[in-house]
């Protein structure tokens, strides 16, 4: 059965404001330095309007990504280009070439949490 949202991983320093990540419903939020990490949940009847607002307000002058999932796909939001893909990481290939080809260091681009089950882990 497919979950009635979507959750997410905004990282506050992808976006022109730091603080636009509070505008969404979220459910953990990690702090390190100056980073801070929020879990969101967007509806699944609100996704496409929400991938194009994030997608809108990331930062143009260095490249971050965002991410979605459910339990099967996995949407990597980049400023200039959006990946969906399985949340497993077999299907991943492309969007790990594009991110080593834009200088993201591999280590950054495990996309995780991209399962609702580890985000207690990820979160805690």
């Amino acid at each position: 059965m497919k979950q009635l949202s979507f959750h997410g991983i905004l990282v506050n320093m992808a976006f022109t404001d730091r603080g636009y990540p509070e505008k969404f419903e979220h459910f953990a939020k990690k702090i390190s330095g100056d980073w801070i990490i929020y879990g969101v949940e967007i509806s699944r009847n609100n996704l496409e309007e929400a991938i194009a607002d994030i997608q809108r307000h990331m930062r143009r002058d260095d490249l971050f990504y965002n991410h979605l999932y459910d339990d099967e796909e996995l949407i990597v939001i980049f400023v200039d280009r959006i990946f969906r893909v399985q949340t497993h990481a077999s299907s991943w290939g492309e969007i790990i070439d594009y991110g080593l080809a834009s200088n993201i260091p591999v280590e950054q681009l495990d996309f995780w949490p991209n399962r609702f089950q580890d985000e207690k882990h990820y979160f805690s």
